[in-house]
């Protein structure tokens, strides 16, 4: 089923599954009690370097309401990411629809404090696992910058491969598009 048909949710119902539990995350709808977590990653020029640079408070907490509003009214979306040893939300992680297509993109970004831990490769994994067990999708794309190295490993891990270039946004022209079929995840299953 083409993603563009997941759209609309008259029901307003979950269509995935929360919270999503792993063994070392909290992946759940976003709250209001999220903007501090968001505001200070999206503060970090070094944690926002690959997903649209440094944002002000305001705009980190109108990005937290979108992430909030989105999934209520599709039913599936971008989730806060929680270590289960604090209460703090330290990033985003989950599936939103890739703008000007008929895909479904996995996004995540993390607080540069939870990198080198293996929390993105959790929280992709167990966001795929999810969506593919809610939705009738054929696949699951990712977008990433060619120098994004440690994001482009995060998407060979969760088993998605490299399928072509795309445009990318000024200055970075280019980007590659992976892609993670349904018949490969349930194989990888």
């Amino acid at each position: 089923m083409p993603a563009i048909d997941l759209i609309r949710n008259p029901s307003g119902e979950a269509r995935v599954s929360v919270p999503i539990r792993t063994q070392r995350l909290l992946l759940r709808p976003f709250e209001a009690t999220d903007v501090e977590g968001i505001t200070e990653m999206l503060a970090d020029p070094e944690a926002t370097r690959w997903i649209g640079g440094v944002k002000s408070a305001a705009e980190a907490a109108a990005s937290v309401m979108r992430m909030k509003e989105s999934f209520k009214g599709r039913g599936w979306g971008t989730l806060a990411v929680l270590p289960h040893d604090t209460p703090k939300c330290v990033g985003y992680c989950g599936v939103r629809p890739l703008a000007h297509t008929q895909e479904v993109e996995l996004a995540f970004g993390l607080s540069r404090t939870c990198w080198q831990l293996g929390f993105a490769t959790e929280a992709g994994s167990a966001c795929i696992d999810a969506t593919f067990r809610a939705l009738p999708l054929d696949s699951i794309v990712a977008t990433v910058y060619p120098h994004n190295t440690r994001s482009i490993a995060v998407l060979k891990k969760l088993g998605m491969r490299e399928e072509s270039q795309v445009f990318g946004i000024w200055p970075d022209s280019l980007a590659l598009l992976f892609r993670i079929t349904r018949r490969d995840w349930a194989e990888r299953a």
